[in-house]
């Protein structure tokens, strides 16, 4: 069995993994949000539920993402980025973003099937 250091190790190494492809791509966060906006208008008229789920991701990823900022300001540009703290919360962030391009590109696809 893992020790519990390794296992929050390995937690910590899958998190960078995760937020890598994000940190390359400009402007990603405007992607996600234009996607949003892409995914309600599709969904708005065939399923509300999974409306009503895209905004509630959405709101959660602003508030991550406020919090993160938080984080980040409190803890320094140099601290923040062998931080767990920070390290998980962006990565929160950063999958609640490729939630959102995900939905929105299957909705997209379904549209024009």
């Amino acid at each position: 069995m893992f020790s519990c250091i390794n296992q929050s190790r390995v937690v910590y190494i899958l998190s960078n993994l995760l937020v890598l492809p994000a940190t390359f791509i400009p402007f990603f966060d405007l992607i996600s949000n234009i996607s949003f906006i892409i995914s309600f208008m599709l969904l708005v008229n065939n399923n509300i539920f999974l409306s009503l789920v895209v905004c509630i991701v959405m709101i959660l990823k602003n508030n991550s993402n406020y919090r993160f900022n938080l984080l980040l300001k409190l803890k320094g540009a140099e601290l923040s980025k062998s931080d767990y703290e920070c390290v998980y919360l962006y990565a929160w962030c950063t999958f609640l973003r490729y939630f959102l391009i995900g939905l929105a590109t299957n909705q997209v696809v379904l549209f024009f099937k």
